[in-house]
């Protein structure tokens, strides 16, 4: 099987510029916790996790002790906190391969692209993991 047997199509998607504040929204209000960043010309030029999101933004969001600074974290663009340059995959990538990867670089999903660096899909570990379970079972 190939990561195209399994890979999500369906795929947030943000651009570079946009606001944490938006992310923010986008992570509160959905189940999934990756955004794949795209370029004016809808190339993938990095990955947003709700990690990074977490890890950018001030603990005292929302209490008491907020203050100006706190909210002023979420008027960072995305750039700042993304991770630039991901590893991808294409669609024909064996999912142990993936898989592989997913744990060899201790990352968490794998943009799926085409030759022009085109996004197709992405796939979590979460994915390559039920796959394998699956497949096992039978």
């Amino acid at each position: 099987m190939n990561i195209k047997d399994i890979m999500q199509t369906r795929v947030v998607t943000v651009g570079m510029d946009q606001r944490l504040f938006d992310i923010k929204d986008i992570f509160d209000n959905v189940s999934f916790h990756h955004l794949v960043v795209l370029d004016d010309e809808n190339a993938v030029v990095g990955v947003l996790t709700e990690s990074d999101l977490l890890a950018s933004l001030s603990p005292y969001l929302g209490k008491a002790a907020e203050s100006q600074r706190d909210v002023h974290t979420l008027t960072q663009r995305v750039h700042h906190v993304m991770t630039r340059q991901p590893l991808c995959c294409d669609a024909n990538t064996s999912i142990s391969d993936a898989g592989r990867n997913l744990v060899d670089k201790g990352i968490s999903c794998l943009p799926v692209i085409d030759e022009h660096n085109k996004l197709l899909g992405l796939v979590t570990w979460r994915d390559v993991l039920a796959c394998l379970l699956v497949n096992n079972d039978n």
